[in-house]
């Protein structure tokens, strides 16, 4: 509601009550992104998004969309601001998250990586890598407790969100023991692979997986992903993989939103 509610407030506005409230929305919601400092998003843009509503609605109020001349201009418009919307919430696997305006969605899709042991080393022995395993950055400044603290927030992160809380299901259908497996969200995988990852699971699925295993040579067992998909608008479930990095698909299916919203974000 807010995402569309504000740019519509500002749209309608004459620069009177209506304006300045879709103004003071705009601030509330980029200064309160800003002011938590958030991962994986680049402040600068929500700097220009202030700045855009203000230059763009509050000091040319008098300016009406019905005034765009070009119709090439207008074509483009609508195909950005409603068609690749539409597409990528009613279509999300095959949308990147970003263009389909589902930033804060709350269900995008994810993947954890799990790894056997300390098999994850073969990353650092077979990967030219720009960072180094996240642990092993975090303990140049921390002892192992804290460490390990940090990265379990990266976890209470994602089972908060509704679509976290399928891993209670799946993580067991994917190994027989997690407690033999280093956890990894797959978003920490891609920065150490990638160099760069900005919240979209598709820049972390079986194509980063396939390429990793052609370098690293897993066996079998030694890495397996789960994967999840978001939820498609009007649709009542979510779709997942279990992927095994040797041999591939391991398990599909789909699970029941209602079924999700009954868990506890993690159990009790």
């Amino acid at each position: 509601a807010l995402e569309l509610g504000v740019p519509l407030l500002l749209l309608i506005g004459d620069g009177g009550p209506v304006t300045t409230a879709g103004l003071v929305l705009m601030f509330m919601l980029h200064g309160y992104i800003t002011s938590n400092i958030p991962m994986g998003v680049p402040i600068e843009w929500n700097l220009v998004m202030v700045y855009g509503a203000c230059f763009l609605f509050g000091a040319h109020p008098e300016v009406s969309l019905l005034e765009l001349g070009s119709p090439p201009v207008a074509a483009l418009l609508v195909f950005t601001l409603v068609f690749v919307p539409l597409v990528g919430n009613l279509a999300p696997a095959r949308v990147s998250f970003l263009p389909s305006m589902r930033y804060y969605a709350g269900n995008w899709a994810f993947s954890v990586w799990l790894f056997r042991d300390e098999s994850y080393r073969k990353l650092d022995r077979h990967l030219t890598k720009p960072a180094p395993w996240t642990a092993d950055q975090l303990e140049r400044f921390y002892d192992r407790p804290t460490t390990v603290g940090l990265m379990s927030m990266v976890v209470g992160f994602r089972l908060m969100h509704l679509h976290g809380r399928a891993l209670h299901g799946l993580l067991p259908r994917a190994v027989a023991n997690v407690d033999e497996y280093e956890w990894v969200d797959g978003e920490l995988v891609a920065g150490m692979v990638l160099g760069w990852n900005f919240g979209d699971a598709h820049l972390h699925d079986e194509r980063l997986l396939e390429a990793v295993q052609a370098r690293c040579g897993f066996d079998e067992g030694e890495l397996r992903c789960v994967m999840v998909e978001s939820q498609p608008l009007g649709q009542t479930t979510l779709r997942y993989r279990i992927v095994d990095a040797r041999h591939g698909l391991v398990e599909r299916g789909e699970l029941d939103i209602q079924e999700l919203l009954a868990r506890d974000p993690w159990p009790s």
